[in-house]
């Protein structure tokens, strides 16, 4: 299968070091982890690995993203005088 972008949710009562297992797993299998913020990650892997990163304990989904082609605009924060 071909290299997708991922959504990976993080369970709620998960630990620090159950989190740092996934990361390890995502780095482990090929992957580029894209983005992390609170319980979210986004990371770029081959989509053959997806159910053993469901199969880690402390993840609650793993989820396929698509930008559709679609540029992220930068954001840009102007002060006013």
């Amino acid at each position: 299968m071909a290299v997708e972008t991922h959504l990976v949710r993080i369970a709620d009562n998960a630990t620090p070091s159950q989190v740092e297992g996934i990361l390890k797993a995502l780095v482990g299998i090929g992957g580029r982890v894209d983005v992390v913020a609170n319980k979210s990650i986004i990371a770029t892997f081959d989509g053959d690995y997806s159910e053993v990163i469901k199969s880690k304990s402390g993840v609650q989904l793993v989820g396929g993203v698509n930008f559709r082609g679609r540029t992220v605009r930068k954001v840009v924060k102007k002060a006013s005088q």
